[in-house]
């Protein structure tokens, strides 16, 4: 399969297929990915991967299972934009 991007730290992420489908489980690994490898938090991570993937902000809930939510909480309460 061929890697989609001219950007280096997106070469591991974004598979050029027709057959590519983003589920929960592959949102939730992409998320993964840039945390380790770019060292972003989960916040950053699913806006980067919305813009990527051109996913509307409203549909994120249905690609995200709880713990993956948990993880973005965490996230951002540590940045000081919600309270737990």
């Amino acid at each position: 399969m061929k890697k989609k991007s001219t950007d280096e730290s997106f070469d591991m992420l974004f598979i050029d297929s027709p057959l590519y489908q983003l589920t929960p489980t592959t949102f939730a690994l992409e998320i993964e990915k840039l945390v380790k490898y770019d060292r972003m938090d989960y916040l950053d991570a699913v806006v980067t991967l919305c813009e990527k993937f051109d996913i509307e902000f409203e549909t994120i809930p249905k690609l995200l299972s709880k713990t993956m939510k948990e993880k973005i909480e965490v996230s951002a309460s540590k940045r000081k934009l919600m309270k737990l």
